[in-house]
């Protein structure tokens, strides 16, 4: 929330606003001179040869006569049914006659308006639709068969006090035009300078308080005027205004709001909170929120109650929410659109694709990818689909066991086992999607366009022109590919078997696939392996060495002992 509050102080700065004159009273101690409350001095020119053609001509006026102003900043057109007229507001007096006459002046701290050879308007207290129509009925009387105009130039500057949790508590300058958090910005300023952050104390953006002069007070939530931008919650402020600004209190009671809202958060509690109010705060539910099985909890002073409400209805919306309550949205699945796959390797623009679910084919995306580049290896491309992890023997377990005895009981001996857990292993956390890259992009085969789904990895490796020898060979490792090469010449340019190899048993493993075949069973391809096996030992031959072995140890202990005999009954 902090961040948050930091942020909207930084946007209230960033509108530009000229400080000079809303600095807090200690600095008018500089010099600078303010526009006074009353101006019966400024000169009243008339149409004739000095009329303003718009207000900056008037202020440029003024400033000619010595007086430091500046146009205030508006955010909109001044309503005036509610603008209320009172001290410094300066009008300007229209008589449009056979002799147009203009005069600008400023009420006076009596709420007057000077007119020479007229007299006085008490205007002060009235609306400017009010002042208009009695300007209009009382110089009518005078200038008659003249259209009477009173209209607002500059607005009044005037104190407003600001207290409580802000960085300078104190009265600070503002205009009828300014808003709660003009002054509430002000106070948490460096003194003198409009572009530093004070340290600024915990305070609460939404319980704020506008103690107006007759008593009346109102809550004033900023944080949903920064979120919403809705001029209601950000009240205009009056003369003899009071702000009160408390501490942020999350202890004593705070509302939430999570699921598929644009931003999640938990939020102070103001007494009269409504699910809409929660809308507002987080910016609004997401595309992807069920409106209508939205959950409610509500707590009982043990536990939560819960909820279904359906805020397409919009009773539902405006039901206040107690304290501690909290909303959760879920999101509608049926709408879920955020499918992708990953294209990697040797295609022209690898990168992240979106597809559409259970329509999109393999030939789509690469397409979409640029097609594939003149160094890609097709046979060794592959699409890998997440698999389950859970779903893998690891060794110990009791599915590691199972498929142990099932390899035995289908007649796969145990020095293939651990070829077939090598293939499990290499495959742990991905699972290959059937297909063929080269009868598909080469062959034109569509069989092997396959549909894709998302989170589906699609990989083409660089084709090396090489084959991978490894196992019981003197020099393991890759073999320059040589087109029409048997295992045996991979073999012999890896230096030959060892002398624990097991030549007849030679496999190849396909580079994309991953299959085992026997040394004569497949084509040798760029990407592919071959691999030399280990001769196994015989169970047989294990039981003999270890009969010879145990019969030596014997053996020696006999004749050592025999030694001992001898020794002891040579030397008595």
């Amino acid at each position: 929330m902090k961040k948050l509050s930091v942020l909207a102080l930084v946007l209230c700065l960033s509108a530009g606003v000229s400080v000079a004159q809303f600095l807090p009273q200690q600095s008018q101690q500089t010099g600078t001179q303010q526009v006074p409350q009353s101006s019966p001095s400024i000169q009243m020119p008339s149409i004739s040869g000095n009329m303003f053609t718009s207000s900056s001509e008037f202020f440029k006026n003024l400033q000619s006569q010595g007086l430091l102003v500046q146009p205030p900043p508006y955010d909109r057109t001044v309503d005036t049914n509610t603008y209320v007229l009172g001290p410094g507001d300066i009008v300007n007096i229209g008589i449009w006659g056979a002799t147009p006459i203009s005069y600008n002046a400023s009420i006076t701290p009596e709420g007057s308006i000077i007119i020479p050879t007229f007299g006085v308007l008490r205007v002060g207290g009235m609306t400017l639709a009010e002042a208009k129509a009695y300007a209009r009925d009382e110089l009518s009387k005078q200038f008659k068969n003249s259209k009477i105009t009173l209209t607002l130039i500059y607005p009044r500057t005037f104190y407003v006090m600001v207290g409580g949790a802000v960085a300078h508590p104190g009265r600070y300058i503002v205009t009828a035009f300014d808003r709660v958090d003009r002054a509430f910005t002000l106070a948490n300023l460096s003194p003198g300078r409009v572009d530093t952050l004070s340290f600024l104390p915990n305070f609460s953006l939404r319980r704020i308080r506008l103690v107006h002069s007759n008593g009346k007070t109102q809550n004033v939530d900023l944080l949903k005027f920064y979120m919403t931008g809705n001029l209601s919650d950000d009240p205009t402020l009056s003369q003899g205004d009071a702000i009160v600004v408390p501490r942020e209190d999350m202890a004593s009671g705070s509302i939430s709001i999570s699921g598929a809202v644009r931003m999640p958060g938990n939020f102070e509690y103001v007494k009269g909170d409504r699910i809409k109010d929660l809308l507002e705060l987080c910016a609004g539910l997401t595309e992807l929120a069920d409106s209508t099985r939205v959950k409610v909890l509500t707590w009982n002073g043990s536990s939560y109650d819960e909820k279904i409400v359906n805020l397409e209805d919009s009773t539902a919306l405006y039901e206040p929410l107690p304290v501690n309550s909290r909303v959760v949205v879920p999101i509608n699945r049926t709408k879920v659109n955020d499918y992708y796959v990953w294209v990697t390797g040797e295609v022209k623009v690898p990168g992240l694709y979106p597809i559409s679910r259970d329509s999109t084919k393999l030939a789509t995306i690469i397409k979409l990818a640029g097609g594939f580049t003149n160094w890609a290896s097709l046979s060794n491309a592959v699409v890998l689909r997440k698999a389950d992890p859970s779903g893998y023997p690891y060794p110990g377990s009791a599915m590691y066991d199972t498929l142990s005895y099932l390899y035995k009981a289908n007649g796969v001996s145990s020095e293939q086992i651990p070829y077939i857990t090598d293939e499990l292993l290499m495959r742990l956390h991905r699972e290959q999607v059937s297909t063929d890259f080269v009868k598909l992009f080469v062959d034109n085969e569509q069989k092997y366009d396959c549909t894709l789904r998302s989170g589906d990895s699609i990989y083409v490796p660089t084709n090396h022109h090489s084959v991978y020898v490894f196992g019981q060979v003197r020099y393991p490792g890759y073999v320059t590919y040589h087109d029409g090469w048997s295992y045996s010449n991979y073999v012999e340019e890896a230096g030959g078997y060892t002398d624990a190899s097991e030549s007849g048993k030679v496999k190849i493993i396909k580079g994309g696939t991953l299959q085992w075949y026997n040394s004569g069973g497949a084509t040798i391809m760029p990407g592919d392996m071959v691999f030399v096996p280990k001769v196994p030992i015989k169970p047989e031959l294990f039981g003999w060495n270890l009969f010879l072995s145990t019969f030596g140890a014997v053996a020696s202990i006999v004749t050592a002992a025999a030694t001992v005999v001898l020794v002891i009954r040579t030397h008595p």
